[in-house]
């Protein structure tokens, strides 16, 4: 069976990239939020989504997610889009927003890692 490894998750997940890329370093952050550390919560959602759709779209294709890479582009993008909003926007590079972008890319690759793992072994049950 051929494997298809361009599908409706990858295809999501470039949507949902390029529209981080526009509320990172496009988007004017406008007034403050009565609710406290909100852009941190904001930050772990758009790293958790993102790398929930790379997961989905790595069981989509029914491959092993690559764990190893995804951390690396993670920590990579997270880096990068701290350093780009420090030098380049009207907005401050925060090692905080960079730490929550991590913690929602591991909280959605550690529950991919699960549901995986799972799947695996209710299937090895069936036979």
């Amino acid at each position: 069976m051929k494997t298809t490894y361009l599908n409706k998750w990858v295809l999501l997940a470039i949507c949902w990239f390029t529209a981080s890329i526009y509320f990172l370093f496009f988007k004017a952050s406008g007034n403050p939020v009565p609710i406290p550390q909100f852009d941190k919560i904001c930050h772990l959602g758009l790293f958790f989504g993102q790398f929930w759709l790379l997961a989905k779209a790595c069981f989509s294709a029914n491959i092993t997610i690559p764990q190893r890479l995804f951390i690396i582009t993670a920590i990579s993008w997270a880096a990068a889009s701290e350093t780009i909003q420090a030098l380049f926007t009207t907005r401050q590079g925060d090692i905080i927003d960079a730490i929550a972008d991590l913690i929602g890319a591991a909280l959605a690759l550690w529950l991919a890692q699960h549901i995986q793992t799972a799947r695996r072994y209710s299937s090895k049950e069936k036979y």
